[in-house]
């Protein structure tokens, strides 16, 4: 049996090494703070030294030693790495942000809508990751009208390939939207209204009023209206339905609630402070952390919920999308470092919802 002392610092060494994954592996060197690099690195070489302190002979501590070490050396050359790709112009960091948030866009695109059903696919969302690389795309076309640099090509042209196929999709959804006879497209409204009841049980329900983004319930609100419209217009073109009549009316009732919702919302966040916002965000991003590491962290793959973590990517880009908008009204050192974290957190859990998807045998 391990001592307490060898245990102690097992974990500090499992709570470095993930600390590291999260900040670093996989992330763009150019976008790195080598403050935390540096802190990493000094707490990776105390450990190894404490470690290598211990008397040898028992395998386990023998082994742990010996990782210990080779991550020491490993994050003090990952450092000296960041060092020397921070050395690029600014329109390069700028760039790779860029296409952090591109990569975002895509992933959001996949969970959502590859793969599935295009008549009950959200209109609402398709249209707000277009909106956000068309903006992306547009400044990486400035970036790169400055620095002429042509390494910046091959990304313009995927944010750009890939915008001019979801507006193709949207376009085949609305199509599929339409088809088929009126109970088919009854249904089919149906499922719509239900998956924005769910995205609005999710986001909103039970939630602080002060963390949720006025703009996501208007979406909500622009799609149930869409759908009423719809429902409406079978009724009115002679297809006689109770079901159909019943959601039209279950939609009618929950556009009332989400539109006072709304309301009640906007109130809230224009009396609360900016500095106070910011801080509310940081514990909201803490929540979503909390429940993936009871849910996901250091858990059999093949035994996940894929669409509870869909749902903690969503809120936690949500999160990391105020934080962001915050951060062109005013600048502030706290939430720059909280949108850092949970940029780094989302690129984490969305490479999980890809590794679970393997470990399923689901197709990507």
């Amino acid at each position: 049996m391990a001592s307490p002392q060898i245990d102690a610092l097992r974990k500090q060494f499992d709570e470095l090494t993930s600390e590291y994954h999260a900040r670093f592996a996989g992330q763009s060197r150019v976008t790195r703070d080598v403050g935390e690099i540096d802190s990493i690195v000094a707490r990776a070489k105390e450990l190894a030294s404490k470690l290598a302190a211990l008397p040898g002979g028992d395998a386990d501590v023998d082994e742990l030693k010996r990782v210990s070490r080779e991550n020491a050396e490993l994050f003090a050359q990952e450092r000296e790495r960041i060092v020397e790709a921070r050395k690029a112009a600014p329109e390069v960091v700028e760039f790779a942000s860029l296409g952090t948030t591109a990569n975002f866009a895509f992933a959001r695109y996949r969970r959502h809508f590859a793969g599935k059903s295009r008549n009950t696919r959200d209109l609402g969302l398709l249209d707000e990751i277009v909106e956000d690389l068309g903006k992306v795309d547009k400044r990486m076309r400035e970036l790169h009208a400055k620095t002429k640099d042509a390494d910046m090509l091959p990304d313009m042209d995927l944010v750009a390939e890939n915008v001019k196929m979801y507006k193709a999709e949207r376009a085949a959804i609305a199509e599929a939207r339409g088809a088929g006879t009126p109970d088919q497209q009854a249904d089919s409204l149906a499922e719509v209204a239900n998956e924005q009841f769910k995205v609005y049980t999710d986001s909103f329900a039970g939630k602080s009023r002060i963390t949720r983004r006025p703009a996501l319930l208007q979406r909500l609100i622009t799609n149930l209206k869409d759908v009423k419209a719809k429902m409406l217009a079978l009724k009115t073109s002679g297809f006689v339905s109770e079901v159909n009549d019943r959601n039209m009316q279950i939609v009618s009732d929950n556009l009332s609630m989400y539109e006072a919702e709304i309301g009640e919302i906007k109130k809230v966040r224009a009396q609360t402070k900016l500095i106070d916002l910011m801080g509310n965000l940081g514990g909201a991003a803490n929540d979503c952390m909390a429940e993936y590491r009871e849910h996901y962290a250091g858990q059999d793959r093949t035994t996940r919920d894929l669409e509870r973590l869909s749902k903690l990517c969503d809120q936690l880009g949500e999160i990391a999308r105020q934080m962001s908008d915050l951060a062109r009204v005013e600048k502030n050192e706290m939430n720059a470092k909280n949108l850092a974290v949970t940029s780094d957190n989302l690129v984490m859990l969305e490479n999980e919802y890809r590794e679970i998807q393997k470990a399923k045998g689901i197709e990507t």
